[in-house]
């Protein structure tokens, strides 16, 4: 755990509560990301984001250090994600970028955005790279929720095997098993265009 993470979690179970806002202000945004990805609408993400640290302060006498704290408050993200997708009847998704809030007009339901696009390309191929990042965004989004979460966590969020598998409480051959799950599922719905793709 990052020596200030360790500095600012001691004050604050000594009694300087404000402290708290130093993890606040460190892991805001990308709490924001993941919860964004994962419920594909702003609000939904800011609320869930806002609960998980919420609870992280709650919690915070129970966390013992052994995996770092980003990691511990992302499966507390995760989590909140999960019962609030329980909560609600899941919303239609569009395209809007990750961890930014969606411009009124441009996007005005939500949603996970994967972007494929080339920015040097022609305006034809950057319309077709559109297109096939809202399918690729859509067929990510239609995942089985644990599927979703490994895959978006690894491959959009970075976060090495053994971290997602610490996010998700589970073992590591569990998150392969979704990971590989989550990437056939994808090479099967996207086969049209990925053939399409590897043919140029």
């Amino acid at each position: 755990m990052a020596g200030s993470d360790a500095e600012a979690i001691q004050a604050v179970l000594d009694g300087d509560v404000d402290r708290f806002a130093e993890l606040v202000d460190r892991y805001q945004a990308q709490a924001q990301r993941v919860a964004f990805s994962l419920l594909g609408n702003y609000e939904d993400a800011r609320d869930a984001s806002q609960e998980a640290f919420v609870s992280a302060f709650r919690a915070l006498g129970r966390f013992r250090g052994g995996a770092s704290f980003s990691t511990w408050l992302y499966r507390i993200v995760v989590n909140e994600c999960k019962d609030a997708f329980k909560r609600r009847a899941r919303r239609p998704l569009a395209a809007a970028s990750i961890g930014e809030e969606p411009h009124a007009g441009d996007n005005p339901t939500g949603g996970l955005f994967v972007d494929v696009a080339d920015a040097a390309a022609g305006p034809g191929d950057q319309a077709a790279g559109r297109e096939l990042s809202r399918r690729i965004s859509a067929e990510i989004a239609a995942l089985p929720f644990r599927q979703r979460t490994v895959f978006l966590l690894h491959h959009v969020h970075g976060l090495p095997l053994a971290e997602v598998a610490a996010v998700m409480g589970c073992r590591l051959g569990t998150v392969k098993s979704h990971l590989f799950r989550a990437t056939e599922h994808l090479r099967e719905r996207l086969a049209d265009v990925m053939g399409t793709e590897e043919g140029r």
